[in-house]
């Protein structure tokens, strides 16, 4: 007679095997995949952390690396000093994890950076000192001097009638969709490092699921730094320092889990941080700062926690 208890040991021990043998395999099938904006390559392969064979060595941009990971792979930039200046997207499952192995992005201290300069043939003159040029991004916008955030005063009026407010020497406002900067004396815009916020939104994460975000400043980018919707599993940012961005730091739409962990929020246009629909947000050890927005807006559906627990407040200023 067949004994059951023998053979249903027998099929358990199988399917251990089976599922030990397939977690294996997916953790040798993860890649490490290198970046570097100053000596990197998109002709090399990505393999390794400097060009040390013909065609091996790391690529030049993070989008392609991105083009070229699979599911729990691991991308390590190298901070050289230089700022990454790209818009960079996550989607759909090649670019997820498991629990066990999540796809991660290392970014070792550097700085994904979404300013350019404003043209010099942009500029045009408005009244007295005060220079105006109009932006791609209308909406929510930064302006930067000398890389440095510059101070803004906000439109006079409300709703259509907003209007130019009394500016100081090296402040701007924006008003209508044009960026009004007002010159020192005597001075051109053209005489300054002046920058502004083009690139839309530093790292947007779609449809993704168990992703690690680490060790990145994200600064300078028209609408967020870290921009969630839908993310399906858990994605945690750590150490990343979201500043200086037009509308806010991070943004977590949809139905999107996420955890910061030791991030810092500042100098964003509208909210540091930003819920919305029945996403989930779990604040830890997390500095959210600046005074000129509201450190964060909860959506109605919306569930906002710090350090594991639920806020009971409203949104602070």
């Amino acid at each position: 007679m067949l004994n059951l208890t023998f053979l249903a040991g027998v099929l358990r021990s199988k399917f251990l095997a089976a599922g030990a043998v397939c977690f294996t395999i997916a953790t040798a099938s993860a890649r490490e995949i290198y970046v570097n904006n100053a000596s990197g390559s998109d002709l090399l392969d990505g393999a390794a952390t400097s060009n040390v064979n013909p065609g091996q060595g790391p690529f030049q941009t993070i989008a392609k690396a991105l083009r070229t990971a699979g599911p729990g792979d691991h991308i390590i930039l190298a901070n050289t000093g230089q700022p990454y200046r790209e818009a960079v997207s996550l989607v759909g499952s090649r670019l997820s994890g498991t629990a066990y192995q999540p796809f991660t992005i290392e970014g070792n201290g550097a700085t994904l950076d979404g300013t350019t300069p404003v043209p010099q043939n942009a500029w045009e003159w408005f009244s007295n000192d005060v220079f105006r040029f109009q932006p791609e991004g209308k909406q929510f916008q930064q302006l930067f001097l000398d890389g440095q955030p510059v101070a803004r005063r906000p439109a006079a009026g409300n709703g259509t009638n907003e209007k130019v407010p009394a500016l100081e020497p090296k402040q701007w406002a924006l008003v209508e969709g044009w960026v009004y900067f007002r010159v020192e004396p005597v001075t051109l815009p053209q005489s300054y490092a002046i920058s502004y916020a083009a690139l839309p939104a530093g790292l947007t994460l779609y449809k993704v699921g168990n992703v690690v975000i680490s060790n990145l400043t994200i600064q300078g980018f028209q609408l967020d730094g870290v921009y969630l919707h839908d993310v399906t599993g858990p994605c945690d940012l750590v150490g990343l320092n979201c500043r200086w961005n037009g509308r806010s730091g991070v943004n977590v739409l949809g139905v999107s889990q996420t955890q910061l962990v030791s991030c810092t929020l500042d100098g964003n246009g509208v909210h540091q941080l930003q819920l919305d629909n029945y996403s989930d947000c779990d604040l830890r050890n997390c500095q959210i700062q600046g005074d000129a927005a509201a450190q964060w807006q909860i959506g109605k559906f919306s569930k906002l926690f710090v350090n594991g627990q639920p806020l009971q407040s409203a949104p602070s200023k």
